[in-house]
């Protein structure tokens, strides 16, 4: 798509890998001034070089800097939609500052967070779900999350609000020539028509909203809190599962006074781990408020976890735990714990959709645990990039569907009502997208980015 540089007098740099001692460090160059600035310090001349990969040398005066690769990308076919410069130098701290040094020099400035990306997206190489899906793939800890931002950032997501929008757009038309010629008045099967586009539009964006639930499991973790009375091993199944010592693990009953917290990615899925104090009648005050603080995580958790110890018989404590998770609406998995020591006892667990057995010590069951979990948050949505997992874009539909819906209320009273519904839809989308999001909204996008993407 041929765009109109935005950015013509004004050329950016930055380094685009990690900026710690490497083998290899790339520093990028967007602009319209890119190919003249690293012209000006390259030991070959290529001012009007085409697009190509090129080799030698960064040039201090005489003074050789560095042995590099160059890519250069000519504009509009590059990732800014600007000639762009990518120099693969060698990854030390003092090369790195060396060029840096030499293209500020000569007319670069540093970039900003996220200023490539905006200048992409500013020079309609993507709109703003795939902006979006960059940040989602740069911080993904699981393959499904890395897979859905993959095909986000392809523009699944964007095809989708495309398929909603384009209809809403030409019905909006539609409803301008009703308005301009008021003596037309709007037959019912007219009516029905405008009923029928926007009914589908509905039902589109709210197939898309309907994802959203499993999308932000992806994206933010399952909230999975580990519950139970003291010292039936939640800290260790929490150790055991994150694969290393997180919590301290002793025979005093007690010892997890306060929250602890862990990520983890457990049947696919990234699990937001939290050990709980144990849930007891105490005269303690520091315990007292550990249990409350517990009772508070159960309340918020997507997934609980209960912990029961196979050692010994089910005690009053265990039972007021069992009634307390009956009342919750997260998942609740039975975790029996310390098989290693003896059979299970009779667990009254009705309350729960599953059960497991495990030995948080010797590390076995986990992997029926892992099965649980899976399956409990098992999602049928294709996964080609059409889930939704942002927060921003999940809440920006939800305004367009209201607006749908306000519509097919609305739809006896005027034209004039009846557009501006659907206006107001319009808009909505064109905001999820970035047609219409204004800079206070862009700014924050990519002020989340890091320096050199």
């Amino acid at each position: 798509m041929e765009t109109t540089m935005l950015y013509s007098d004004s050329t950016i740099f930055a380094l685009s890998t990690a900026p710690q001692r490497s083998a290899i460090g790339v520093i990028r160059v967007s602009g319209g001034k890119a190919v003249d600035i690293v012209n000006k310090i390259f030991s070959r001349d290529i001012s009007s070089a085409a697009q190509g990969l090129y080799y030698g040398f960064i040039m201090d005066g005489e003074e050789k800097i560095d042995e590099v690769m160059l890519a250069i990308f000519r504009g509009p076919k590059s990732f800014t939609g600007e000639d762009t410069v990518e120099i693969s130098c060698h990854g030390g701290a003092v090369v790195i500052s060396a060029i840096s040094e030499l293209l500020a020099k000569n007319g670069a400035v540093p970039a900003k967070n996220g200023e490539f990306t905006q200048r992409a997206f500013l020079n309609g190489k993507l709109d703003l779900t795939q902006a979006e899906a960059i940040i989602d793939l740069i911080d993904a800890e699981t393959r499904s999350e890395a897979a859905n931002a993959v095909k986000t950032l392809g523009g699944a997501m964007a095809q989708k609000i495309k398929n909603i929008r384009q209809p809403l757009v030409e019905l909006s038309a539609k409803l301008f020539a009703f308005i301009d010629y008021p003596d037309d008045e709007i037959e019912d099967t007219e009516y029905e028509e405008i009923k029928n586009a926007i009914n589908t539009a509905i039902y589109d964006g709210r197939k898309i909203m309907d994802t959203y639930s499993y999308g932000r499991y992806v994206s933010g973790g399952v909230k999975t809190v580990i519950s139970g009375t003291p010292n039936v091993g939640k800290s260790s199944l929490l150790n055991a599962l994150a694969g290393y010592d997180r919590s301290i693990v002793t025979d005093i009953s007690g010892t997890t006074r306060d929250v602890v917290e862990e990520t983890v990615v457990c049947g696919g899925l990234k699990l937001v781990l939290t050990d709980t104090a144990g849930i007891r009648e105490t005269d303690d005050v520091v315990e007292s408020i550990g249990v409350k603080k517990s009772y508070e995580q159960l309340e918020q958790a997507d997934l609980i976890i209960c912990v029961f110890d196979a050692s010994r018989e089910m005690n009053d404590d265990d039972r007021e735990i069992i009634e307390k998770v009956k009342e919750l609406s997260g998942v609740k998995i039975a975790v029996i714990n310390k098989t290693d020591l003896a059979e299970t006892h009779g667990y009254d667990l009705s309350g729960f959709e599953n059960t497991v057995e495990i030995s948080a010590k010797n590390k076995t069951g986990l992997e029926e645990l892992e099965v649980l979990i899976k399956n409990s948050f098992a999602f049928n949505a294709p996964s080609d990039g059409s889930f939704m997992t942002n927060t921003r874009q999940y809440e920006v539909l939800c305004r367009a569907v209201a607006s749908l819906e306000n519509a097919v209320a609305n739809m006896g009273i005027t034209p004039d009502a009846l557009l501006y519904d659907v206006e107001q839809a319009i808009s909505a989308l064109g905001e999820l997208t970035g047609e219409t999001a204004s800079e206070s909204i862009l700014q924050n996008i990519f002020s989340r980015f890091c320096v050199g993407k």
